[in-house]
């Protein structure tokens, strides 16, 4: 079968609705509507999201003329390695058209994204990298060309609320160096989004011989990020033009973030304290009246 494409599947379901019973068609219209996430589900977690049973997820699969199930996702998955390979645009139904500002399809993208990527994040995986965040020795953040800023954004708040925290800012004969003291109950938080700098991929591989635990943050499992992670969280990537739209990615930091904070916010008022005297002293702020502390 040669579906490539999320036009080719919707044609080929399309040719086949009609030999489907409803619940069948309410189901594939589940599935097309989820594809990033139910491509990588099986087919009890299908059953379970689109409220029927696993025999109806099986029944579809042979009723579209597969020869099972595994067939049906391998050529889901396709699609979706389809859409990753091609950068997908983002069309919001109903609104496309010169007619719309252009500022409304940014921000409805940004919608789009963080709604997305809040019905594909794990609770379990999330409050696992919570974890490691807090009880790891050593926090390593790294993030290249257009996933720095990320990184950097990560590493400032986290070093101001625990100690031993490293931004990785290149792979050379200094990464050993940077490291080495910290192999030893170390966690590393890796970003890689498209085009996906292959520095990112080179320096994960060196941290993960070292035995350093990986979290990856990335826009899918199909990312050459995923297989080196330990811990996976997506942050989906929808493009108007060559511009990241990083919204959801930001989020995601910040809910980890905010996470490790609600842990202990004792001991991070008293972090943030220490952070501010030293911004007093160092006059690193312009408005020195903010009382940062008393936010918490």
């Amino acid at each position: 079968m040669d579906i490539t494409s999320r036009q080719d599947l919707n044609r080929f379901i399309s040719e086949h609705s009609s030999a489907l019973t409803s619940r069948q068609r309410e189901l594939v219209d589940f599935i097309q509507k989820n594809l990033s996430r139910t491509a990588f589900m099986n087919s009890l977690e299908i059953a379970r999201e689109g409220n029927v049973s696993n025999s109806t997820v099986i029944r579809l699969a042979h009723r579209l003329g597969f020869s099972g199930f595994p067939e049906f996702q391998s050529i889901l998955q396709g699609v979706v390695q389809g859409q990753l390979h091609s950068l997908e645009r983002y069309v919001e139904s109903g609104k496309a058209g010169k007619d719309v500002i252009l500022s409304s399809r940014v921000l409805s993208l940004e919608h789009h994204v963080l709604e997305e990527m809040e019905q594909r994040l794990s609770e379990e995986a999330l409050q696992k990298a919570v974890d490691l965040l807090e009880h790891s020795k050593h926090i390593f953040v790294s993030g290249f060309l257009a996933n720095a800023c990320l990184a950097e954004y990560m590493s400032y708040f986290l070093g101001i609320m625990r100690e031993n925290v490293r931004l990785l800012r290149s792979v050379d004969s200094n990464t050993f160096s940077e490291i080495k003291d910290g192999e030893k109950s170390a966690v590393a938080v890796i970003y890689s989004f498209p085009r996906y700098p292959s520095r990112t991929q080179a320096l994960t591989k060196i941290l993960q011989k070292r035995g350093i635990t990986v979290i990856g943050i990335t826009d899918s499992p199909l990312s050459p990020l995923a297989p080196l992670a330990d811990i996976l969280l997506e942050a989906p990537m929808k493009f108007i033009s060559f511009i990241d739209p990083c919204a959801g990615a930001f989020a995601l930091t910040h809910y980890l973030l905010t996470s490790l904070y609600l842990r202990d916010p004792l001991k991070m008022r008293e972090r943030l304290a220490e952070f501010e005297d030293f911004s007093s002293e160092e006059d690193l702020f312009v408005r020195k009246d903010l009382d940062i502390v008393r936010l918490l």
